[in-house]
């Protein structure tokens, strides 16, 4: 009975090799995600208070003013570093009747396009599951 478990062990141990050299234990790369540390609005004027602030002068002859968010992240091998969202709050007043009007957007590439003077605040959040966020203030005169 003792050699009969031995070679049962032994017909487990082969057909176990066999099947891991043939569908292999490779990691799959989505297991191993690097997610962002840190993530900083870069392209700003001044910082008032700790807050980040940037100026722009309103264009009247164009009719908008525009801005791109640009932002630095880390670490450098992050593996979605385009994962962010940007949203604006304090972005509508009220016109001369009492309606609302939104007067600055912001698109996907964190473009914010001014058309009316105003300030509003930036917000970008990394999406990538690491939830960070910095944020900046954008007055347009």
């Amino acid at each position: 009975m003792k050699k009969s478990v031995i070679f049962l062990i032994g017909i487990i141990y082969i057909i176990s090799i066999v099947v891991v050299t043939f569908f292999g234990l490779q990691p799959s790369i989505d297991q191993f995600q690097i997610y962002m540390n840190y993530i900083s609005i870069s392209n700003y004027d001044n910082i008032v208070r700790n807050q980040k602030y940037i100026y722009l002068e309103y264009d009247e002859i164009e009719g908008y003013s525009s801005v791109t968010i640009q932002y630095d992240y880390g670490p450098t091998n992050a593996s979605y570093p385009d994962r962010v969202r940007f949203s604006l709050s304090g972005n509508v007043k009220l016109d001369e009747e009492g309606n609302e009007v939104i007067f600055a957007t912001v698109n996907s590439y964190g473009e914010v396009v001014f058309s009316d003077t105003g300030t509003v605040r930036l917000t970008i959040t990394t999406t990538d599951g690491s939830s960070l966020s910095d944020i900046v203030m954008i007055r347009c005169r």
